[in-house]
């Protein structure tokens, strides 16, 4: 028997990524026992994300609130402060027909306490600057250009009228989504944060490591923060070393001036770079499980869940020191400073057979806590905490 509460599980626009995985576990998780709706702009196919994410929630089961947002925001590329501030300005209106409402994207200002999961630093510019490269092309100009980007944050400053709430002032709940995240927070507004990792729900087929190919995947958006270059960069050094590998990068190749980029290199390098283009649900499981070694070259990313990923499917996975990446693989062999370092680890592992079987029996143990069922103790525990301190802050309880 449901619960009375009511409870908002609020994310700007679902696409395919770690705060939509977030997303769909919290309304898997909270379903059965309270009243939960989706709060939401944009298209919704709960069937194809059950499919993605691993869930199974039948439209019956929740209530979808569909924020709406002026048209010109629906159709543009780019835009997201903008888009954010209508957003979230609808969801003050909103706000309090719920006893609890939940950010499963960042930070969001409801207007009331609520609980928030930090999925990356796109909601704080100077962070954002300081570990990621501006967007290329037409959306890179507002990025670029510092009176532009002034003018545009200011504009969407204005328009959003902003309660006025202190999110870090100790009524609301946030959850970072790595401990690097939660150092940051602290740093930047002195908040102590708790920590969920996002759920990895993939399943992934037990391959003897005698009958994986000896050759790398790379997993993610083709975007100049991912610095998929840099990956090519390093594993061209590696196989000078007398490596035969391959590399294998799974993600979409747009039409930018970065995805071409990419695409000239693969061109230069194609008898050993293979462009699996985008793959999801099994064929995605597939090449990962069937693939001994992962890299990525993404500094200061909250968490990775593409990492958590390599790190499931069996991949012992090469990532950069700076960021929550670091943490999911969690070992000094696997943690590289800069390129060189990249080139004189992957080597060492590379020639070193007893090292390798060490490091998969250790990153299948580190695999264990991206599970869907550490996301739901650790959800269950957040809610009902935040739910008995609101009761008691009421007098009720």
């Amino acid at each position: 028997m449901k619960h009375s509460v009511k409870i908002g599980i609020s994310h700007p626009r679902l696409g395919r990524g770690g705060s939509e995985a977030t997303t769909m576990w919290a309304l898997q998780t909270l379903k059965d026992d309270f009243n939960v709706s989706l709060i939401t702009a944009g298209e919704i196919d709960i069937q194809a994300l059950n499919r993605f994410y691993g869930t199974s929630i039948r439209s019956d089961e929740i209530s979808i609130h569909k924020t709406p947002l002026p048209l010109f925001l629906n159709v543009l590329n780019g835009g997201d402060a903008l888009r954010g501030v209508f957003y979230q300005r609808f969801c003050r209106k909103i706000a309090f027909e719920y006893d609890l409402i939940i950010s499963a994207y960042n930070i969001c200002d409801f207007g009331v306490p609520a609980i928030h999961f930090i999925a990356d630093f796109s909601w704080d510019d100077e962070i954002r600057k300081s570990f990621h490269p501006p967007p290329s092309g037409t959306r890179g100009l507002f990025h670029q250009n510092k009176l532009l980007r002034k003018i545009y944050l200011e504009l969407s400053r204005i328009v959003s009228n902003p309660s006025g709430r202190n999110v870090f002032a100790g009524e609301d709940l946030i959850l970072a989504n790595s401990k690097w995240s939660a150092k940051i927070i602290k740093q930047r507004y002195g908040a102590d944060v708790n920590v969920i990792y996002p759920p990895v729900a993939s399943t992934f087929p037990e391959i003897s490591p005698k009958n994986k190919e000896s050759g790398f995947v790379c997993l993610g958006r083709i975007s100049p923060e991912k610095r998929v270059e840099q990956i090519i960069e390093i594993l061209k050094k590696v196989r000078r070393r007398g490596h035969d590998i391959r590399l294998h990068i799974i993600g979409g190749m747009n039409e930018t001036p970065y995805g071409r980029s990419i695409e000239k290199l693969y061109k230069i390098e194609r008898d050993w770079i293979i462009l699996e283009g985008k793959r999801f649900g099994l064929d995605k499981t597939k090449i990962l499980s069937q693939h001994s070694f992962g890299i990525h070259a993404c500094q200061g990313e909250a968490f990775g869940i593409s990492v958590a990923e390599m790190v499931k499917a069996g991949c012992i996975t090469f990532v950069p020191d700076e960021g929550g990446q670091a943490e999911i693989v969690n070992h000094s062999s696997l943690i590289y400073k800069n390129v060189g370092d990249a080139v004189d680890k992957i080597d060492q592992v590379l020639l070193n057979s007893k090292l390798q079987t060490k490091l998969r029996s250790y990153l299948y143990k580190q695999g264990t806590r991206f599970s869907t069922e550490a996301f739901i103790n650790g959800l269950r525990t957040a809610v009902e905490e935040f739910l008995g301190k609101k009761l008691k802050q009421k007098g009720i309880a």
